[in-house]
């Protein structure tokens, strides 16, 4: 297979510049496969920024963009910055170049990998979009956003991956997070962000347990712990005793279940999310990867 990468959006060039200019969001653009691009395996985002008057940390840094939208036809993917900074870390195993600047220097990162599997369609139009939030004390913001083709497609389905936002309510127990996951194929991971989590001190967690229930069988009963367990590599966790690394912190509030190996059928029966959750309503976020037909 060979492998074609091609940006995007990016900076002029030739140009000493990390991207185009990120001032405002990216409206929707057009993508058109070129000869030999015949699946498009992944997206690569990139983004910098200068933290003008105070230091922004990795974190509130990845929330510039929320979010990024692909279309094959019809909205693919949909995902927030830091969302992507999580998922490129669990899917692919490993963490994407950041830095974290002090006053007057840049905060980066690069090579946010997004998994798409889309095949190419002679009949269908492909597009993105890249929505700019406003984060205080940055400036200077520009992007970069590649595609990663093949030019042959080595999987048979395509991904959807589209966030599902969720508000826990503010009583302690099991709730019903998700009713029914989207009956389109098949479940091979989920990302979960959770606004509470264990720290130094408290071990208390917006989602304490994750359930995943189809009708007759319980998939999986995960701890925050299981889930957190999932992200497999992190950066050192400690930059000194008692403060964590700003990849950590940025990656603290994410678990991960991985499906890929036995996924779970969501056309075969009616798959809900059930959590135990914590005594304060508090705003999470499910992203289902499912691989649906092409």
């Amino acid at each position: 297979m060979t492998e074609r990468t091609r940006a995007l959006f990016d900076g002029a060039v030739p140009g000493a510049n990390l991207g185009g200019s990120f001032a405002a969001s990216i409206q929707n653009l057009p993508v058109t496969p070129q000869p030999g691009e015949n699946y498009l395996e992944s997206l690569l985002l990139s983004f910098k920024a200068d933290d003008a008057t105070a230091v922004v940390s990795l974190a509130a840094f990845l929330d510039l963009v929320n979010p990024l939208q692909f279309n094959a036809g019809a909205p693919l993917t949909q995902i927030r910055g830091r969302d992507a900074f999580a998922l490129s870390t669990a899917w692919y195993g490993i963490v994407p170049r950041y830095r974290e600047g002090a006053i007057g220097e840049d905060d980066k990162v690069a090579g946010i990998k997004v998994p798409v599997w889309a095949k190419t369609k002679p009949a269908e139009a492909w597009s993105f979009f890249i929505t700019r939030v406003a984060v205080t004390n940055l400036s200077g913001e520009v992007l970069r956003l590649t595609g990663d083709f093949l030019e042959k497609a080595p999987n048979t389905g395509r991904l959807d991956i589209r966030q599902i936002p969720v508000t826990t309510p503010a009583a302690l127990g099991i709730t019903q997070l998700v009713p029914k996951l989207p009956k389109t194929g098949r479940l091979l991971g989920l990302l979960v962000f959770s606004a509470s989590v264990p720290s130094f001190t408290v071990d208390t967690a917006s989602i304490e347990r994750l359930f995943i229930d189809g009708a007759k069988t319980r998939y999986c009963d995960l701890h925050w712990q299981d889930l957190s367990a999932g992200l497999l590599y992190r950066p050192d966790s400690l930059a000194s005793a008692g403060t964590q690394s700003p990849g950590v912190v940025a990656l603290d509030n994410y678990g991960f279940a991985d499906f890929r190996d036995d996924p779970i059928d969501l056309v075969a029966e009616d798959i809900a999310i059930n959590a135990d959750v914590g005594v304060v309503s508090e705003a999470v976020r499910l992203l289902p990867i499912i691989e649906v037909p092409q």
